[in-house]
Protein backbone atom coordinates (compact mmCIF):
# COMPACT_ATOMS: atom_id res chain seq x y z
CA UNK A 1 0.00 0.00 0.00
CA UNK A 2 2.45 2.16 0.84
CA UNK A 3 4.39 1.30 -2.36
CA UNK A 4 1.44 2.36 -4.09
CA UNK A 5 0.68 5.77 -2.65
CA UNK A 6 4.98 6.59 -3.16
CA UNK A 7 4.77 5.31 -6.61
CA UNK A 8 1.63 7.40 -7.62
CA UNK A 9 3.11 10.66 -5.97
CA UNK A 10 6.10 10.28 -7.56
CA UNK A 11 4.55 10.24 -10.78
CA UNK A 12 1.92 12.88 -9.91
CA UNK A 13 5.40 15.11 -8.77
CA UNK A 14 7.24 14.27 -12.64
CA UNK A 15 4.13 15.31 -14.62
CA UNK A 16 3.72 18.76 -12.89
CA UNK A 17 7.58 19.22 -13.02
CA UNK A 18 7.10 18.61 -17.06
CA UNK A 19 4.60 20.77 -17.54
CA UNK A 20 6.05 23.14 -15.15
CA UNK A 21 9.44 22.85 -18.10
CA UNK A 22 6.92 23.51 -20.79
CA UNK A 23 5.34 26.56 -20.32
CA UNK A 24 8.71 28.19 -19.39
CA UNK A 25 10.08 27.36 -23.03
CA UNK A 26 6.84 28.51 -24.54
CA UNK A 27 7.24 31.16 -26.65
CA UNK A 28 4.76 34.36 -27.59
CA UNK A 29 5.98 35.94 -31.07
CA UNK A 30 5.10 39.46 -29.73
CA UNK A 31 8.00 41.39 -28.46
CA UNK A 32 6.10 43.72 -26.46
CA UNK A 33 4.00 40.62 -24.30
CA UNK A 34 6.82 37.83 -24.82
CA UNK A 35 8.54 38.93 -21.88
CA UNK A 36 7.13 35.53 -19.67
CA UNK A 37 3.91 33.52 -20.67
CA UNK A 38 2.09 31.08 -18.38
CA UNK A 39 -0.85 28.94 -19.75
CA UNK A 40 -1.27 26.38 -22.18
CA UNK A 41 1.41 25.25 -24.97
CA UNK A 42 2.01 23.51 -28.19
CA UNK A 43 5.51 22.52 -29.85
CA UNK A 44 6.87 25.17 -28.15
CA UNK A 45 4.49 28.48 -28.78
CA UNK A 46 1.84 29.60 -26.87
CA UNK A 47 -1.45 28.17 -27.78
CA UNK A 48 -5.04 27.77 -25.91
CA UNK A 49 -5.44 29.82 -22.88
CA UNK A 50 -2.57 32.24 -21.24
CA UNK A 51 -1.42 35.16 -19.87
CA UNK A 52 1.60 36.81 -21.62
CA UNK A 53 3.63 39.41 -19.82
CA UNK A 54 6.60 41.99 -20.97
CA UNK A 55 5.86 46.19 -21.53
CA UNK A 56 2.36 45.15 -22.21
CA UNK A 57 -0.07 42.27 -21.21
CA UNK A 58 -2.70 40.06 -22.61
CA UNK A 59 -4.77 37.60 -21.19
CA UNK A 60 -7.15 35.52 -23.51
CA UNK A 61 -6.78 32.65 -26.19
CA UNK A 62 -3.34 31.97 -28.11
CA UNK A 63 -2.86 30.26 -31.51
CA UNK A 64 0.49 29.41 -32.79
CA UNK A 65 1.95 31.66 -30.41
CA UNK A 66 -0.06 34.87 -31.46
CA UNK A 67 -3.35 36.20 -29.93
CA UNK A 68 -5.87 34.43 -31.57
CA UNK A 69 -10.06 34.47 -30.34
CA UNK A 70 -11.40 36.29 -27.40
CA UNK A 71 -8.49 38.10 -25.12
CA UNK A 72 -8.06 41.71 -23.67
CA UNK A 73 -4.79 43.44 -23.88
CA UNK A 74 -3.36 46.20 -21.51
CA UNK A 75 -0.85 48.72 -22.97
CA UNK A 76 1.23 50.34 -20.58
CA UNK A 77 -0.50 53.85 -21.38
CA UNK A 78 -3.45 52.36 -19.68
CA UNK A 79 -5.39 51.94 -22.76
CA UNK A 80 -7.21 48.27 -22.90
CA UNK A 81 -9.04 46.12 -26.05
CA UNK A 82 -11.05 43.72 -24.78
CA UNK A 83 -12.69 42.00 -27.66
CA UNK A 84 -11.52 39.37 -31.04
CA UNK A 85 -7.87 38.72 -32.11
CA UNK A 86 -6.71 36.83 -35.38
CA UNK A 87 -3.09 36.18 -35.50
CA UNK A 88 -1.96 38.95 -32.91
CA UNK A 89 -4.30 41.63 -34.58
CA UNK A 90 -7.75 43.27 -33.73
CA UNK A 91 -10.22 41.65 -35.57
CA UNK A 92 -13.94 41.19 -35.44
CA UNK A 93 -15.74 42.59 -32.29
CA UNK A 94 -14.27 44.20 -29.01
CA UNK A 95 -14.08 47.85 -27.20
CA UNK A 96 -11.16 49.81 -27.09
CA UNK A 97 -10.83 51.97 -23.88
CA UNK A 98 -8.59 54.87 -23.49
Amino acid sequence: MKRAILFTGIVIMSLFASAIYAQSNCKVLIPRIGDSYAGSCKQGLADGSGEAFGIDQYKGEFKKGFPDGVGIYFWQTGETYNGEWKKGLRKGDGKYTL
